[in-house]
């Protein structure tokens, strides 16, 4: 709403005089609009800058128009008089506003209408009507103006004595009323919102008014004021104070945008309501109902055996319980893989203790062996090197004979050999089983990616080796910031996915590599029976399942989904039946892993 509004009973019939007049109300105007929004400091400044140039151009115009025109000399200079000290008192109000931003107050605007009023519907009225009908302005009676001139000053006054009502009655309000400006900052708050803050009305500013709320709220709070700026919309949230000795307030709050004229947002207004006591009365009943809620399941536990009503009852609350759960069951998978990973991670470790020592023992039992088989060539040639007829050297030949001992020479070496082979590939498999299983490490970690594969891989080999043949074609692809036990969950599920869709035995392409210089792909496809577009579009939805009841939860592709969009990746599929299935995960690189 304009300050003062341009009409015809402000025209003094001097097209130039009235066009300048028109200019100093648009400004008067301006200047009200940013008192009234909370305008910044500059802007102010520079519109009082503005007004005074205007006004002192406009008023040497009214000059000049009387001195041609050989005006009354004693009016002629009590006009002048008149205008050196508006210019000069709107020089001094902006030469101390540079200082002070409270120098521009309602007070200056209350003495800019009173003068222009007078200005315009008085002094100029009178000297227009002299310019035009060449007479001694001295004479002229201005009874109606002069009534006119009042009649605006006292619609002046109204407007402003409503904004005195307005704040006295949201002072006497039992409720928080504010009003914000464009950049969020209070212009307005009422008696009882400094009462439920805390605050002065000299510590009104954003960051005190935001440390009342509490530390949880605070962001929703800052959220749904965004929102409602943002869009232009109203809002309506509930959030708490925390007053002295963590005295809590519930407050139940609406706002709407406050809009000007040319379709600017100007800021919020909004009004609170004390809502704690509600807030208690909820809480207590919601305490009755649950312990209604268990004695009543007990009573229904207790009449189960008896009473078929009540068991139908009671297998409707286990309905919806239920649906509950399968609900809460997609964050509890979560938790499962993690005990899951620290089952495997404990395993890993009292395997790895055990196969430590197997290890070590069958070294040193291939030293033995060498030994013994050393010592067994010299016992030969001993016994060639004996009487044929001596007992000891017949009865080594009768034993060499019966034992095979060239063969067991041969063997035992090639024994021992094969069972290091084994230990170390028990020992590598551990170490994968237990790289794979850090599920402790789920901050980001520079990870190789091709090493997770490989040992995934190791992991899933079982399930691998009789449906597929794996052929790996890596791009070299360097190590990276990631959650790597999570990607390690991703591969493990594409992969049993992928050797389950083959159903004898098939080919799984496992590709890496960069796409576009700033994304890794890793791509994992297989040669199976493929998906239809339908079974396609719900595949990454939670409980979704191909399988058999009992061999799947339909979480795997969910969560797979949900770790590559944590970071930040695309996780896309190319399918179609009897043609096979492409999965691919493209995950952005940081800065300073950018392929060259």
């Amino acid at each position: 709403m304009s300050i003062l509004t341009w009409n015809d009973q402000l025209l003094v019939g001097l097209d130039s005089v009235d066009g300048q007049h028109q200019k100093l109300v648009e400004l008067i105007n301006k200047l009200d609009e940013l008192v009234a929004v909370g305008g910044d400091s500059e802007s102010m400044v520079a519109t009082v800058g503005e007004l005074a140039d205007y006004t002192a151009y406009h008023f040497r115009h009214e000059e000049e128009l009387m001195a041609a025109a050989d005006f009354n000399p004693e009016l002629f200079a009590k006009h002048s008089k008149e205008h050196r000290e508006f210019v000069d008192k709107i020089r001094g109000v902006q030469s101390e506003a540079e200082h002070d931003r409270s120098a521009i107050s309602r007070d200056l605007l209350d003495f800019l209408v009173d003068w222009l009023c007078h200005h315009i519907l008085k002094t100029d009225k009178l000297m227009a009507i002299s310019l035009n009908k060449g007479v001694d302005a001295a004479g002229i009676e201005l009874d109606r103006r002069e009534h006119l001139d009042v009649l605006h000053s006292n619609l002046y006054s109204a407007l402003r004595e409503s904004e005195e009502r307005f704040k006295d009655l949201a002072d006497n309000l039992p409720a928080l009323i504010w009003i914000t400006n464009a950049k969020h900052m209070p212009i307005f708050c009422n008696r009882f919102w400094f009462k439920s803050f805390g605050l002065q009305r000299n510590e009104l500013e954003k960051q005190r008014w935001m440390g009342v709320i509490h530390p949880e709220d605070r962001a929703q709070v800052m959220a749904a004021y965004g929102k409602a700026a943002g869009e232009q919309t109203k809002l309506k949230i509930e959030y708490r104070l925390l007053g002295a000795e963590s005295k809590i307030t519930w407050i139940l709050e609406t706002a709407a945008p406050r809009i000007r004229r040319n379709g600017e947002f100007a800021g919020l207004m909004g009004c609170g309501m004390d809502i704690t006591l509600r807030k208690k009365a909820e809480a207590a009943l919601s305490k009755l109902n649950q312990k209604l809620e268990a004695q009543v399941a007990a009573r229904t536990r207790e009449l189960t055996a008896t009473n078929q009503n009540l068991e139908r009852e009671k297998n409707q609350q286990i309905e919806l319980n239920r649906q509950l759960q399968e609900a809460q069951t997609h964050l509890v998978q979560a938790e499962k893989m993690a005990s899951i990973g620290q089952l495997a991670a404990g395993v890993a470790h009292e395997i790895n203790n055990p196969l430590g020592y197997i290890y070590s023992n069958l070294n040193t039992l291939q030293e033995y062996i060498g030994e013994l088989a050393f010592a067994a060539t010299l016992a030969e040639r001993l016994a060639e090197n004996l009487p044929a007829g001596d007992p000891v050297a017949a009865e080594f030949r009768v034993f060499k004979k019966r034992v095979d001992l060239d063969f067991i020479k041969a063997d035992a070496a090639d024994l021992v050999l094969e069972s290091l082979e084994g230990a170390t590939r028990a020992k590598n498999i551990v170490q994968d089983l237990r790289d794979f299983s850090r599920i402790d490490r789920q901050e980001q970690a520079v990870f190789d990616l091709e090493a997770g594969l490989d040992s995934t891989l190791n992991i899933v080999n079982n399930e691998l080796k009789y449906k597929a043949e794996v052929v790996k074609q890596y791009g070299g692809v360097k190590p990276f910031a990631c959650v790597g036990a999570q990607l390690n969950q991703v591969f493990m599920n594409l992969l049993v996915n992928a050797a389950q869709a083959i159903p004898d035995f098939g080919k799984i392409t496992i590709r890496t590599g960069y796409r576009g210089g700033d994304r890794v792909f890793v791509e994992i496809a297989d040669t199976g029976s493929g998906m239809s577009d339908e079974v396609k579009a719900k595949i990454f939805d939670p409980f979704f399942t191909t399988k058999p009841v009992g061999k799947g939860t339909g979480l795997g592709l969910s969560l797979s989904y949900k770790i590559v969009k944590d970071h930040q990746g695309d996780i896309q599929v190319d399918s179609a039946p009897g043609q096979g299935t492409v999965f691919r995960i493209l995950l952005p690189l940081p800065s300073a892993n950018l392929a060259p």
